[in-house]
């Protein structure tokens, strides 16, 4: 095979730059006009290929150029070169498409499984078999994760925890180590693993596994154009997995099917702007890159399958002034794929001349040469500059293919690739897509900044549009001074100075957002703390926004950024006429119904069909998955894959706060009549009770200003005790306040602070029943009788009265009443001495008696009296004998007389003093 070389470009200047590797920094010789980021695109590329090799002296480390020079030698070997400067020319012309950036290689993609047809019964074990490993590979490892952070846990309560080793390690002594260890079990560790993360504290660890799960492996099944359409059960079906996984593509012919379900291609991909020169296409120089690369596969791939792909279709129509959603667009860009499959057809049949044909083709021969027949007939009918162009090179490969066969039937697929887009400067691969009019520049001290793509330039341009006011609108003016919104005069107002202005203003010039340029990086921490007043806390949250702690409104910030940075399109400027503003809607914001058209386009010349990906947002159904299988189904797609979005960061269902379940009440049920009695054998049940405590969240409920409550004088054992309490308005205490007098002034500062801690916990939802049943029946001086409370007689201690007082006030404890509850009506004036139930008539007393004049201001009227009813009675008889007298030796009122001692039937003393053992002892 003899080799031209006709490559239009000229070569590039190749200069020294340094690239930062994820190891080292290393000096690299590139292209001048590339920017890093494609530099370091095509070292990703060469690393990826494991040669393990760094040339600094060659361009690009010399990855490109060993890679020609092997496919060179290996065609030279295989006798598809006749003599070694054929393979010099092809190796030399192959390195210069790849250093001018008008070819690359493109990287192998996952093989798909094949699964019968969707509506064959086979179809739907097969396809649960593989949804059910990937949830459960998903969710095991989510639950890793967590155990993994759970043992993590472990580990650290061991290294926070100071003092001896062995105490530290002990769960029982350690009660940080305790719940920690506690948190892993109930997360499924076991006893052992617990123990491994405790003797592993403070070495390096290693996660159980990957806390992503990977993404499910790609699965290819035939499907009924019709049935699709018409959205039938296999249909839904496919499309709730399809929904669920992204991972489901459907083939809408077996032929289709088979070709996706085939080993991992080699692939390449040559960009076709690059042969566009003002209003001519060259044609010939295209067809030569084309096959060039063609015939570079045709030897790499051995018996693996080939796919030659195009990029900047899209950017190619926008320099024409074609829209993708015309009809002119579409035939062009038919055109062109269909010139690229002549021309690579061509190239695979000059290859099978050399090393024979495939014997794939032997068996498909005759179709495959009726494909490209019908091809030709199609390409002759577009209304395009290339149609003529592009049914002749069909007619060449056509006879070639007759003559020679060909080493390849399926060599021509729209595939995409960002990888390979990114060492083509930003060209997308595709059927046509093309880049964002707004592409970045990198300067020559390494800032990426803003400017119109190749295609947008010369399309504006064409067009004699107002170029200013498009860079205006689509890129702003790079400064906030004029700005409708936030200029610097404002900005001053709101405390910002000149300094933080100046360093913002900088930030804009590589900013993505209004916002990033003024993050507390580029403003400065002390300011913000200092000058605004920003918290810590709210410092160190990575989504802080300046501009909305400064009192900026959504809409303020947004009007300032488009004047500032512009609004990154063309679609809605006012600037541009209404023809050219819909040519750049079509490429920034394609619709589904123009793109799906363009593809079934496409892909009537293309040999491979590429699923059509059918992008659907986080948050749709099932059954709006099917809509979008069935749109694609009626457009004429080959093959289509859904892809539905990830939600966004942060994402969380609102949910309603659990409700406390109310305590069932249990039925009693009457027992039988004449039910035979059952022998009940003695059990010992014991039974566990685990109070769940909630820490941190708890909100305080604090006072009213203005508040009831009561003030109760008393003497406990001699000192004076004023208790004043504090009620919400619906009653409940919130507050207490504790006065002693004649005390030391440690004593009653404590007592101040015990009822200051007691008020908070009151306020903070602690149970009052909770300190009640915490400090009853303490003992400590001073202790004894208690004068001046109508309910106790006596007290262990002040605390032991405070809360005996509390209780039977707020919670109705009468137990805790140390003298007859009954001596108190409702009134709280008692019944008089020696008078029996019910023996004496209460009268009305005056509200003034217990209704603060100062606290109702008045509003209750001089004539409201109090009726006293419902006198309480005691349940249970004081036992016989009792004298009402209060022990000297426990304080409790239990002294009984039996026959002639008074005994205390609390602790056994005598009314003499002796301990009764004693005395009958002596």
């Amino acid at each position: 095979m003899r080799i031209q070389s006709r490559h239009p470009a000229s070569a590039p200047r190749i200069a020294p730059r340094e690239i930062e590797r994820p190891n080292a920094v290393v000096e690299v010789l590139a292209p001048e006009d590339w920017t890093d980021a494609r530099v370091e695109a095509w070292l990703d590329w060469a690393a990826e290929r494991n040669d393990g090799i760094f040339d600094p002296e060659a361009p690009l480390g010399g990855g490109p150029a060993r890679y020609a020079d092997a496919v060179a030698k290996t065609g030279l070997s295989d006798g598809v070169f006749g003599d070694a400067a054929d393979a010099d020319a092809f190796r030399d012309a192959l390195l210069a498409t790849m250093l001018t950036g008008v070819a690359s290689p493109v990287g192998t993609p996952a093989a798909a499984q094949r699964l019968p047809d969707i509506a064959e019964i086979e179809f739907k074990p097969a396809v649960e078999a593989h949804l059910a490993r990937w949830r459960s590979a998903r969710l095991a490892a989510r639950a890793a994760a967590r155990l993994d952070a759970a043992l993590a846990q472990v580990g650290d309560a061991v290294q926070r925890c100071h003092g001896d080793a062995k105490a530290c390690a002990d769960p029982t002594k350690n009660s940080a180590l305790g719940r920690a260890a506690r948190r892993a079990r109930d997360l499924g560790a076991d006893d052992r693993m617990i123990l491994d993360a405790i003797a592993l504290a403070g070495a390096p660890r290693t996660g159980l596994i990957d806390a992503d799960a990977s993404a499910p492996s790609l699965l290819v099944a035939t499907a009924s154009r019709q049935g699709v359409a018409a959205v039938d059960e296999a249909a839904s079906f496919a499309a709730q997995i399809g929904w669920e996984t992204s991972a489901l593509i459907l083939a809408l012919s077996p032929e289709d099917a088979d070709a996706l379900a085939k080993d991992a291609p080699v692939r390449a991909a040559v960009d076709v702007t690059a042969f566009q020169h003002d209003d001519a296409f060259d044609s010939a120089g295209f067809n030569q890159v084309v096959g060039l690369w063609a015939t570079a596969l045709e030897i790499e791939r051995g018996d693996r399958p080939a796919e030659i792909g195009l990029a900047g279709v899209g950017d190619w129509l926008l320099v024409q002034g074609l829209s993708a959603a015309g009809d002119a667009g579409r035939d062009a860009a038919s055109a062109l794929w269909a010139l690229t499959v002549g021309a690579a057809m061509s190239a695979s049949a000059e290859t099978a001349a050399a090393l024979g044909a495939d014997p794939a083709f032997t068996q498909e021969r005759q179709g495959v040469l009726r494909g490209l027949a019908e091809r030709r007939v199609r390409a002759a009918a577009l209304r395009s500059p290339l149609a003529s162009e592009a049914a002749a090179a069909l007619a060449v490969a056509h006879g070639l293919a007759r003559k020679h066969g060909l080493r390849s039937s399926r060599l021509v697929a729209a595939f995409a690739d960002p990888e390979a887009a990114l060492r083509l400067g930003g060209k997308t691969l595709g059927h046509a897509a093309g880049a964002a009019p707004i592409s970045t520049a990198q300067t020559a001290d390494g800032l990426l900044v803003p400017i119109f793509s190749a295609a947008a330039h010369t399309c504006l341009n064409e067009a004699g549009a107002d170029f200013d006011a498009a860079r205006r609108h689509a890129m702003g003016h790079g400064s906030l001074a004029e700005s409708p919104a936030i200029d610097h005069m404002v900005l001053q107002a709101r405390g910002f100075t000149a300094h933080e202005i100046e360093q913002a203003e900088d930030a804009l010039r590589h900013a993505a957002s209004l916002r990033a340029a003024f993050a507390p990086s580029v403003i400065g921490a002390g300011f913000l703390s200092d000058v605004l007043g920003v918290p810590a806390e709210a410092l160190a949250d990575p989504e802080f926004d300046t501009l909305a702690f400064a009192g900026f409104s959504e809409a303020e910030t947004e009007a300032a950024e488009r004047h500032a940075l512009g609004a990154r399109r063309l679609s809605d400027c006012e600037a541009l006429e209404g023809e050219l503003r819909a040519l750049f809607a079509a490429l920034e914001t394609p619709a589904l119904a123009d793109r799906l058209a363009m593809i079934a386009a496409v892909e009537t010349f293309t040999c491979l069909a590429v699923p059509a990906v059918l992008d659907a947002p986080f948050d749709a159904r099932p059954a709006d998955a099917a809509r979008l299988q069935a749109a694609a189904a009626r457009a004429g797609v080959r093959a289509l894959r859904l892809n539905r979005a990830v939600p966004p960061p942060g994402f969380a269902l609102s949910l309603p706060e659990p409700e406390a379940e109310a305590p069932r009440p249990v039925r009693a049920e009457a027992p039988a009549a004449e039910a035979p009695p059952v022998q009940v054998k003695e059990r010992i049940v014991e039974r566990v009770v685990e109070r769940v405590v909630e820490r941190g969240g708890r909100a305080r409920r604090k006072l009213p200003d203005r508040r009831k409550g009561y003030i109760q004088k008393a003497a406990v054992g001699g000192h004076k005790v004023y208790l004043h309490t504090g009620e919400y308005e619906d009653g409940e205490v919130g507050e207490i306040f504790i006065d002693m007098h004649k005390e030391g002034a440690a004593f009653r500062s404590l007592m101040n602070n015990f009822a200051i801690a007691v008020s908070l916990g009151l306020q903070h939802g602690v149970p009052l029943d909770e300190f009640v049943d915490a400090y009853v029946f303490t003992k400590f001086e001073p202790a004894g009788p208690v004068t001046g409370n109508d309910s106790i007689k006596s007290a262990t201690s002040i605390l032991d009265y405070i809360f005996r007082e509390l209780g039977v006030s707020y919670l109705g404890r009468d137990d805790l009443a140390n003298a007859d509850p009954g001596e108190f009506n409702a009134d709280g004036l008692g019944r008089g001495e020696g008078v029996e139930d019910g023996a004496a008539e209460a009268e009305p007393l005056p509200a003034s008696k217990f209704i603060s004049r100062g606290f109702s201001r008045g509003a209750a009227p001089d004539n409201l009296v109090f009726l006293p009813f419902g006198g309480r009675r005691d349940e249970q008889p004081r036992p016989a004998g009792a004298s009402g007298d209060v022990c000297p030796a426990c304080g409790d009122l239990a002294l009984s007389r039996k026959g002639g001692l008074v005994v205390c039937d609390s602790c056994g003393t005598q009314a003499n003093g002796g301990p009764q053992g004693e005395s009958d002892a002596g």
